[in-house]
């Protein structure tokens, strides 16, 4: 029979500090996620400065082309 292990206890000041903490990550991530597919769909088009359509395509390139795919599945509809 497994031993009774306690719980560790967690002050309400260090559980709101740990609230606070995964609250940012999730925003941050929640906001880089349609910025980085916007800054890379601009990468695909012609006002795109060449530096940025090649640093595009190259970063798109090493991930097995996502971005392309997404675009034009974004595009048949």
């Amino acid at each position: 029979m497994p031993r009774y292990v306690p719980k560790k206890y967690v002050s309400p000041k260090q559980a709101a500090e740990d609230r606070a903490r995964r609250r940012a990550t999730l925003y941050w991530i929640a906001l880089a996620l349609p910025l980085g597919f916007a800054a890379l769909a601009f990468g695909y088009s012609d006002q795109a400065p060449q530096a940025l359509r090649s640093t595009t395509i190259a970063l798109d390139r090493s991930l097995g082309y996502p971005i392309v795919w997404l675009i034009s599945l974004l595009g048949a509809r």
